[in-house]
């Protein structure tokens, strides 16, 4: 009787399964790095930012600035804007309103359709939205009185009289916060 087909049936089982047991441990760590990424992309630190601030005039003009960022790791990574002027009931006409958004206008065009007004009878919402390496300035913008409104908008994002903020500058959540809270604003 000739046995060696037996055996050779037996040894080629024996390899199929060691092969098997070999792959076993290759396909558990692979499942294991699969499930850390997962875990890590799920958990990345994003942290947002609101900070506020209402500057109140000589001419009783009424200026509220919001910034709301999110922070990922130590870089900004969206910065939303929301500046709201109101006026006073002697300047809150559709003349001062006009000249108003006239001038912001032409400040800000640069930021093309990041930029969104909305107005109504006696004030003035402005709704910056920037994702790329765009320039927002905050705290630049001055109302004064003579014999009528007028507004003075600083543009230059090297005066020390403005904060610039752009979507990468380097900032973790409390260096941000920091930094705001020294220029007056409140933050959450």
């Amino acid at each position: 009787m000739d046995f060696s087909c037996f055996f050779r049936y037996n040894m080629n089982r024996g390899d199929i399964m060691s092969t098997r047991k070999n792959m076993t441990f290759p396909i558990i760590i692979t499942v294991i790095i699969i499930l850390i990424i997962v875990y890590l992309f799920a958990n990345l630190k994003q942290t947002r930012v609101v900070c506020n601030q209402t500057y109140t005039f000589d001419s009783n003009v009424t200026l509220t600035e919001k910034v709301d960022t999110v922070i990922e790791g130590k870089k900004i990574t969206e910065l939303s804007v929301t500046k709201t002027i109101v006026l006073p009931d002697r300047f809150a006409d559709e003349t001062h309103l006009n000249s108003l958004r006239f001038a912001l206008n032409n400040t800000l065009e640069y930021l093309g359709d990041k930029v969104k007004y909305n107005v109504s009878s006696d004030r003035m919402v402005i709704q910056i939205d920037v994702h790329k390496n765009e320039v927002v300035l905050l705290k630049n913008i001055q109302f004064s009185v003579n014999e009528d409104l007028g507004i003075s908008i600083n543009s230059n994002t090297k005066s020390s009289e403005v904060i610039t903020l752009t979507v990468g500058d380097n900032y973790t959540d409390g260096e941000f916060m920091k930094r705001m809270k020294n220029n007056g604003y409140r933050c959450k």
